[in-house]
């Protein structure tokens, strides 16, 4: 993780791996409870970025500096929760942890955006044109979770309404796909990156059956910063051979509104 693992918010996404690690060590395991499972779909809004970009035109630096307030499509998100409520309760509610994971790809269309930085070694600050990429993201996370029980009764022990609150961490793994730039020929490049990241969740089920409920959730995700490295053989200046070497690195902000289906036994 090196320089990424430092700049996730000055380690502030550490505490949530330990209130975990704290929470599944405070509960006994042999403990009755509830356990889960969940499908959803949604979608997820992605905040603009910034983009530090380097690019090397064999031993020229043809660019070197930010890209600035990158406008990130939304895009729709998939995916499933296996989960576990622990007993007893705590202040009339229940802890639990959540393993989940959910899929989302969205479109970087091609804009005109603020670069500050060099170009071919002189200081450049102005508009340049943002070819179109795509950005692929898959995450494994585990959540705390702690939710309140309303109106029980004896068809729903647990309450038929469930309102949730919980924080997590997570393996973000990131595909971004984009096309080389100043080649002769320019070709179809992508690279892949792994990071941890954050998140923040809230929702409500209501139970259809004392087995089956529906809910609605909010997550707000935020992610260390990405690296993603490329190098092309090609053609430059009408067939002079060059290799063109890029690196870009970008952190992910976002917030998904989610909704699904659980089965709880």
């Amino acid at each position: 993780m090196d320089a990424g693992a430092r700049e996730f918010e000055g380690g502030s996404g550490w505490w949530v791996l330990g209130a975990a690690a704290v929470l599944a060590l405070a509960v006994p395991a042999v403990a009755a409870g509830e356990p889960y499972g969940a499908l959803f779909t949604g979608a997820a809004f992605t905040e603009n970025s910034d983009l530090q970009e380097k690019l090397n035109l064999g031993a020229l630096s043809a660019a070197d500096g930010t890209i600035k307030d990158l406008r990130i499509g939304t895009a729709p998100v998939h995916g499933g929760k296996l989960g576990y409520f622990f007993e007893p309760r705590v202040l009339d509610g229940n802890f639990g942890l959540e393993l989940e994971a959910y899929h989302f790809k969205s479109d970087v269309d091609a804009q005109r955006a603020q670069f500050s930085g060099t170009i071919l070694g002189a200081p450049f600050n102005g508009d340049l044109r943002v070819v179109r990429s795509d950005i692929e993201v898959t995450t494994v996370a585990l959540n705390a979770l702690y939710r309140y029980p309303l109106g029980m009764s004896e068809d729903f022990p647990r309450g038929r309404f469930q309102p949730y609150v919980g924080a997590g961490l997570g393996a973000f793994i990131a595909k971004l796909s984009t096309t080389t730039t100043p080649l002769d020929v320019n070709k179809d490049i992508h690279d892949t990156d792994t990071r941890l990241g954050g998140q923040f969740l809230g929702g409500i089920r209501v139970l259809i059956t004392r087995n089956i409920g529906l809910f609605a959730e909010y997550k707000f995700v935020k992610t260390q910063t990405f690296e993603f490295n490329f190098t092309v053989p090609g053609t430059f200046f009408g067939g002079v051979p060059v290799t063109e070497t890029a690196r870009d690195r970008t952190q992910l902000t976002g917030h998904h509104l989610t909704a699904g289906v659980s089965f709880h036994w």
